[in-house]
């Protein structure tokens, strides 16, 4: 029966890795990723910086930037650093519309969530999108994110901001980047309590700012930023 089970399995399912293209095995396999490259999912080292979740630190404790400048957000966290295979399923995730990723990434999602030891949040919002792009990709990535964390954490998502200008920071400059305001992102619901902001990726940290700051005049008590992968800033000192 078990052969039977595989036969069909290759039949009616995707037949290679959307990550390293190899022929994709029925038992392990994850959302059309085989389980050699979940494998290669791993998480950030410790210690990381308490504020920023970068893990280039040297002790328990903020990291030089943020005890120069501290974010406008309580705690930043991602699972790791958005390179190698996790940077590739992002990348499939939210440009080839495999949307079924959705819910082994927040899986991710919240193995970082509990890894921070951080209180139970009251709401969850996603970084939205402007509106002509979701039509384009079909979805935001980061609101199926944040609803399947929702699920597991028993909270509501609420769309709580809205997107105005350009659509994706992909490829802006670091200057442009650093440059985003919270105007880019109108409060459309008020929020209430802890609040944790879902993306993909962090950044600059500029988005995660600037829906932050939309957030607290939107009626947050507090920001937690959570996202899948983080990019090291050039030249960040420990």
């Amino acid at each position: 029966m078990a052969t039977l089970a595989e036969a069909l399995a290759q039949t009616l399912l995707p037949s290679t890795c959307a990550i390293c293209g190899m022929v994709l095995p029925w038992r392990g396999s994850r959302a059309g990723v085989c389980p050699t490259c979940w494998g290669g999912v791993v998480p950030h080292p410790a210690p990381v910086c308490p504020a920023c979740g970068s893990p280039e630190v040297e002790a328990d404790g903020p990291c030089l930037g943020c005890r120069t400048t501290p974010p406008p957000w309580r705690a930043a966290a991602s699972f790791g650093a958005y390179d190698g295979v996790l940077r590739e399923l992002v990348l499939v995730f939210k440009s080839r519309g495999r949307d079924e990723l959705a819910a082994p990434l927040a899986e991710l999602l919240l193995a970082t969530w509990r890894r921070a030891g951080w209180p139970r949040p009251d709401e969850v919002v996603a970084v939205p999108m402007t509106w002509t792009r979701r039509l384009r990709r079909g979805y935001n990535q980061a609101e199926l994110l944040a609803h399947s964390l929702s699920r597991e954490l028993g909270v509501p998502v609420v769309r709580a901001l809205r997107r105005r200008g350009r659509g994706s920071q992909v490829g802006s400059a670091r200057s442009d980047r650093l440059r985003l305001s919270a105007t880019a992102f109108p409060v459309r619901r008020a929020v209430a309590g802890r609040v944790v902001l879902v993306d993909d990726v962090l950044t600059t940290g500029a988005t995660a700012a600037a829906c932050t700051g939309a957030l607290m005049r939107a009626g947050a008590a507090g920001v937690h930023v959570l996202t899948i992968a983080r990019t090291p800033r050039p030249g960040r000192i420990p």
